[in-house]
C-alpha cells in the first residue's frame, strides 16, 4: 500500500502550476494565519520538498480557482496525486513518523479542511459535503500536527537566521496558531514550559511622507521616544492569536456556566487583562496604526509588502477583536447577571462598556479601511474575529443613546460588508453570516424603549466558537445555572451608562453661551469614556480618535 502510494506521488508538477500555486500561496494564505513557508526563496525550495508536500501544497493554494479547458486536466492530475499524498501523510503521522515535511503537509491538510476548498480532494473522505469545512477531520489532522511536534522537538534548539532552522520554526508555529486559533479548548503546544524561537518576521515598509509632518497631542510618544529592540511583527501577530484562544477558552467556561466574578482581581478576566497589557508593552511603536500609515496605503503597496501587512492585520483585528470580546455587554449585562453573579461595581460595568465600544469601532475602522485600500482579506480567522465583533454594535444599535446607536449601526454595516467582501468564503464563514443575518432580522422588531428579544444561543455561536463546535453537539445547557436552552429567549434593556457624566444637565447646557456649548460638547464625547477606560487604553491604538 505505502510503495503503491509513493508511487503515485513520482510525477512532478508542471513549472507552470508550481509558479501559479507559489503565487497564490503568497496573495491567499501566507499568514492568512499561517506562517508556514517564507514567501522569499519559496519557488526554489518547494522545488526541494517531497512530492507529497508539493502535491497537497499545489492543490490548496489553486483550490477555488477558475479552470479553463486547458487547465482543466492538470486540475484533475493536481488533486489525483493529492488524494494519494493525503493518504500517505495521515498514515506516516499514525505511525508516528516525527518528519518536519510530515508535519508541513498536516498543516496544509488542516488549513484546506478549515477553508473547505478543494473538494475534490477530500470527497472521498466526507459523508457530509455541506458540512462546515470538514471540521472533524481538521480537529484530527490538527492534534495529530500537535503530537508530532512534541516528538520531533519541534526546532527548541533552531535559529531562525538558517534557512532550515526557519523552516522548522514556522511549521512550529503554524501548528500553534491552528490549536489556538481553531481548536482552541484542545491545545498541547501552548502548555510547554520551553518555547523556541519566533520566525523572522518581514521588514516594515517605509513610512509615509506624510508622517513626518502629522501633529499629535504634545505629550503623545512618538516613534523616536521607543528604545526598545522590536522582536518583529511576527512574534507579536503569534502572541495575539495566542491571547485569542485565552479569551475563546474563557468565553466557553462562561457558556457552560462556569462563571466567576470578574471584577475580583484573582479572576480570570483580570488574568486575561493582565495577559493583554503584556501583549501591549512588548509591540514597538513602528507598529502602531498612525506610524505605518496603514490608512493611506495604496493597493501595489499592500501587495509589494504582503509579508508584513498579513500578519499586521492579523495583530490588530485580533487583539482588538479580542479585547471588545473580552467586555462583550451581553457577557457582563446578560449571562452573568443570569448566572445570579454578584451585582458588578458600576464603575468595573462602566469600564467594560466602554472598552467593548472602543475596541468594536476599531474592528470596525480596520476592515472598512481594508475595503477602501483595496486590501483583500482571505483568513478565515479574521473572518470570525470579525462576525464575533459584529455581535457588539448589533447589541449596542439599541441603545438609549442616540448618537451610541447611530454610530453602532454603521459599526455593524461595516462587519457585514466586510464579510461579505471576503472572497472564496467558506461554509464555516457562510454560516456565521446568516447567523447574524437571524439576528438583525429578529430584533428589527425591538420596542420603542429600547428593549430587544433575542435567542441568547445566536450570539454564543459566533462568540463561543471553534471548530469542535460543529464536530460534537454543544452541551445541554438546560437547569444548568446562569446558562439558557438553545430555544430560550432573553430580553435587555441596552444601556451604556452606569455611572454619572462629568458633563452638564442637558437643560443647563441649553442655557449656556456657544462657547459653553462646545466645551459641554467635549464632556458628552467623554462620557462613553471612563478616565479608567481611556489609561488602560492600549498603546498600540491610534490615539488621534482620542482626541476631543
Amino acid at each position: 500500500m505505502m510503495k503503491s502510494q509513493y508511487l503515485a506521488t513520482e510525477a512532478s508538477p508542471s513549472p507552470d502550476s508550481l509558479d501559479h500555486a507559489v503565487e497564490e500561496y503568497r496573495r491567499r494564505l501566507y499568514f492568512q494565519p499561517l506562517p508556514l513557508f517564507n514567501p522569499e526563496g519559496l519557488r526554489d525550495r518547494i522545488e526541494r520538498l517531497s512530492m507529497f508536500v508539493q502535491w497537497i501544497f499545489l492543490a490548496l493554494a489553486l483550490s477555488n480557482l477558475p479552470y479553463d479547458s486547458s487547465s482543466a486536466k492538470e486540475a484533475d492530475l493536481i488533486h489525483s496525486h493529492a488524494r494519494s499524498a493525503r493518504d500517505m501523510v495521515l498514515e506516516l503521522a499514525m505511525r508516528g513518523t516525527a518528519q518536519l515535511e510530515i508535519s508541513q503537509a498536516l498543516c496544509l491538510l488542516a488549513l484546506g479542511d478549515i477553508l473547505g476548498t478543494h473538494p475534490t480532494l477530500f470527497d472521498h473522505y466526507n459523508t457530509n459535503p455541506a458540512s462546515e469545512g470538514r471540521p472533524a477531520l481538521a480537529l484530527m489532522t490538527i492534534g495529530a500536527a500537535s503530537r508530532l511536534e512534541l516528538v520531533r522537538g519541534a526546532g527548541y534548539s533552531e535559529s531562525p537566521h538558517s534557512p532550515q532552522g526557519d523552516a522548522s520554526l514556522r511549521c512550529y508555529w503554524s501548528v500553534f496558531i491552528l490549536e489556538k486559533g481553531f481548536a482552541p479548548r484542545f491545545t498541547l503546544l501552548s502548555q510547554t514550559h520551553t518555547k523556541p524561537e519566533y520566525p523572522r518576521s518581514a521588514r516594515e515598509p517605509s513610512p509615509p511622507a506624510y508622517l513626518g509632518d502629522e501633529e499629535y497631542a504634545p505629550d503623545l510618544e512618538s516613534i523616536r521616544d521607543d528604545l526598545r529592540t522590536d522582536p518583529g511583527i511576527t512574534s507579536h501577530a503569534v502572541r495575539a492569536v495566542s491571547f485569542c484562544g485565552d479569551v475563546i477558552s474563557y468565553l466557553h467556561a462562561l457558556h457552560i456556566g462556569k462563571a466567576d466574578n470578574p471584577a475580583d482581581t484573582n479572576s480570570n478576566f483580570y488574568q486575561l487583562t493582565n495577559t493583554l497589557y503584556d501583549l501591549e508593552s512588548r509591540l514597538g511603536h513602528i507598529h502602531f496604526v498612525r506610524n505605518v500609515g496603514f490608512s493611506e496605503r495604496t493597493p501595489e503597496e499592500f501587495e509589494r509588502h504582503r509579508e508584513y501587512w498579513a500578519p499586521w492585520l492579523l495583530f490588530q483585528i485580533t487583539a482588538h477583536a479580542t479585547q471588545g470580546l473580552l467586555n462583550h455587554p451581553f457577557i457582563h449585562l446578560v449571562t452573568l447577571r443570569r448566572a445570579n453573579r454578584p451585582s458588578q461595581p458600576r464603575l468595573f460595568l462602566q469600564q467594560t462598556v466602554d472598552q467593548a465600544m472602543f475596541h468594536s469601532a476599531w474592528v470596525a475602522r480596520l476592515v472598512q479601511t481594508c475595503i477602501d485600500r483595496g486590501l483583500m482579506v482571505y483568513d478565515p480567522l479574521i473572518g470570525d474575529l470579525v462576525a464575533a465583533t459584529a455581535t457588539i454594535p448589533w447589541l449596542f444599535q439599541y441603545a438609549r443613546d442616540a448618537k451610541v446607536s447611530e454610530t453602532s449601526k454603521e459599526n455593524y454595516r461595516k462587519c457585514i460588508e466586510f464579510l461579505e467582501s471576503m472572497p472564496d468564503p467558506s461554509p464555516r464563514s457562510i454560516h456565521k453570516r446568516e447567523i447574524l443575518h437571524q439576528l438583525q432580522t429578529m430584533s428589527s422588531q425591538a420596542q420603542d424603549n429600547n428593549m430587544i428579544s433575542f435567542q441568547p444561543s445566536k450570539i454564543w455561536q459566533l462568540i463561543d466558537s471553534d471548530i469542535m463546535d460543529a464536530v460534537a453537539p454543544r452541551p445541554t445547557t438546560d437547569g444548568t445555572q446562569g446558562s439558557q436552552s438553545d430555544a430560550s429567549k432573553t430580553t435587555v434593556s441596552v444601556q451604556t451608562t452606569f455611572v454619572h457624566p462629568v458633563g452638564e444637565r442637558r437643560t443647563d447646557q441649553r442655557q449656556t453661551s456657544l462657547g459653553d456649548s462646545m466645551t459641554a460638547d467635549i464632556y458628552e464625547g467623554l462620557e462613553q469614556y471612563s478616565l479608567d477606560s481611556i489609561f488602560s487604553q492600549p498603546m498600540f491604538i491610534d490615539h488621534a480618535w482620542l482626541h476631543v
